[in-house]
């Protein structure tokens, strides 16, 4: 557990052994503490620590001594530090070994120095019935996974590849081990870093995936409703709004239960949805919530042809009380993507949700999402007259225009045009979009070596402390 002025380091032996912690603010490394206890799991508390600040540290057991590693302490609360974000790094086929793209960009993480790690899901391509391979998947993840936790603590949510749902059941223990999660770990679960409250969800409940439903959104209000923090992320590996996988992550999930997340959110002021499943990056604001989906970590790309993001990256996000930056880094370096927030602009306007398929039947009601409240819109369809409510497809075949316009409470308004094509055959809804870039305009026109981590650790299921996890000899191998 990393805090203002503390830290837990954690490793793992294969023996019985002693646990000793050299640590301090150089690498000479002069401070000691030790634990005699033998035992295989060590933890090691380090206190009275100075605020933001990089600690150099070593472990030693039985006469072994890991290499020299380090962790930043957490700021005070409202002050900036660095968050990176990575998801969906999952092989694309039987063969265990990683992506070349997820070990690169794990050293470019390493690199940036970031105060703490979320990954948004599907380390592995899948958890089977069969003991051995999952062992070797996930330990081919954790051969990488492993070299960023050295430096900074990695929060991480369960992706749809790496449940073992497939088999019939929860295949869990896998993904706890691979975090060293301890103390009844959950798979969902909250914490506190630098007066920001983070709230880690769990979309992969077998028979439920994609639903925020039951207990679950019980404990999400309780959450919410109780946390003093002003900024609140929640992180969940399938999007509210997704842009590729639609039939999973929107159709299968019943309109009032996406609204009523998106309305509970709404209620307590998330600043901030971090999601995966879509290989891609996107940002998409909806009544005040930005959601980002960051799928770019190494498994196969989707590029849709209205909303790119087809690359992978990483997500260099810093945070502070007055300002979100956020940055998707590409292989090369280069930024992808930046927002920051608050935002400022006019209003933007979104669709969302377009099944595969470049038609739809006439009177397919589209789905068109705004960054806030309007506080005037209009629709029209092919140049009629501008409604106040939407309606579906014109009833005439071909292509069809919708015209959206929208009104800030600066009184800037703004203007998205969307083109569809209709058939009045009785088939499954299909859409296609071709939208404009929103401009704002005054009126509506129309092996035995140690290898330390760092990591976090379930107290209960409602609070979550990070761990300095200094070190790991060895994973689970039975």
């Amino acid at each position: 557990m990393v805090t203002q002025d503390s830290a837990v380091i954690f490793w793992r032996t294969e023996d019985l052994t002693n646990a000793t912690v050299r640590y301090g603010l150089n690498e000479s490394v002069m401070e000691i503490v030790t634990n005699s206890t033998l035992d295989k799991d060590h933890y090691v508390s380090l206190n009275e620590l100075n605020m933001d600040e990089k600690y150099y540290y070593r472990v030693i057991s039985n006469g072994t001594t890991s290499p020299l590693y380090h962790f930043l302490t957490a700021p005070a609360d409202g002050d900036e530090f660095k968050m990176i974000i990575i998801g969906d790094n999952r092989p694309s086929t039987t063969d265990p070994v990683q992506p070349a793209e997820f070990a690169q960009m794990a050293q470019m993480i390493v690199a940036e120095q970031p105060h703490i790690v979320i990954m948004s899901g599907d380390f592995v391509l899948d958890v089977s019935e069969n003991h051995a391979d999952n062992l070797l998947r996930w330990e081919h993840f954790t051969n990488i996974s492993d070299s960023i936790g050295h430096y900074a603590p990695i929060y991480a949510v369960l992706g749809n590849h790496d449940t073992g749902a497939k088999t019939g059941s929860l295949r869990l223990e896998y993904y706890f081990d691979s975090f060293v999660l301890y103390d009844e770990p959950s798979t969902y679960y909250s914490f506190d870093y630098a007066g920001v409250h983070f709230t880690m969800l769990d979309s992969e409940q077998l028979g439920f995936e994609a639903r925020i439903i039951g207990d679950q959104f019980t404990w999400l209000e309780n959450d919410l409703e109780t946390t003093s923090s002003e900024m609140k992320f929640v992180v969940i590996h399938r999007p509210l709004y997704p842009v590729i996988h639609i039939q999973d992550a929107y159709n299968d999930v019943p309109a009032a239960e996406r609204e009523a997340v998106q309305a509970l959110y709404e209620e307590h002021n998330v600043s901030l949805l971090i999601t995966g499943h879509d290989h891609c990056f996107n940002r998409l604001t909806v009544n005040g919530i930005v959601q980002i989906i960051s799928g770019g970590g190494g498994a196969p790309l989707y590029n849709h042809p209205t909303w790119k993001g087809g690359y992978y990256h990483y997500v260099r996000t810093n945070v502070s009380a007055s300002h979100v930056n956020i940055t998707a880094i590409k292989l090369d370096d280069s930024v992808g993507y930046n927002y920051q927030l608050p935002y400022t602009g006019p209003i933007e306007i979104e669709h969302r949700i377009i099944p595969s398929g470049s038609t739809n039947p006439v009177g397919t009601l589209p789905v068109i999402l705004f960054s806030e409240v309007p506080a005037e819109k209009y629709f029209s369809w092919d140049s009629d007259e501008n409604q106040t409510e939407l309606t579906g497809l014109p009833n005439s075949n071909g292509e069809h225009t919708l015209d959206v316009y929208a009104c800030n409470s600066d009184s800037v308004w703004s203007h998205e045009s969307f083109m569809f094509i209709a058939t009045g055959g009785p088939t499954t809804p299909t859409t296609t979009t071709t939208p404009t870039t929103t401009t704002p305009t005054t009126t509506p026109t129309g092996d035995g070596a140690i290898d330390p981590l760092i990591l976090f650790g379930s107290l209960s299921i409602a609070g979550v402390v990070i761990v300095v996890v200094a070190v790991i000899w060895f994973r689970r191998k039975s």
